[in-house]
């Protein structure tokens, strides 16, 4: 008589762990959304960085431009 609650045991077994696999699934998807969220911010403000500094160095570059033009040209004449 022991096994006679084993059909019930098993089918609950079942629908027990169909249930955790899912919100196992779900749980597991969340971290993944949030994991490429904070992947592409990263990406996005590295983008941003980079940009900014490539504008730096073109305004440094204008500015040292301007003060060795005149000097070129003194020297020219």
């Amino acid at each position: 008589m022991e096994n006679a609650s084993l059909p019930s045991d098993a089918w609950n077994d079942l629908t027990t762990s169909s249930s955790q696999d899912d919100y196992l699934s779900a749980h597991l998807a969340n971290i993944r959304y949030i994991a490429f969220k904070i992947i592409y911010i990263i990406i996005g403000t590295v983008g941003i960085v980079d940009n900014l500094f490539v504008i730096v160095v073109f305004c440094l570059f204008i500015k040292i431009t301007d003060k060795v033009l005149p000097i070129s040209k003194h020297c020219a004449e």
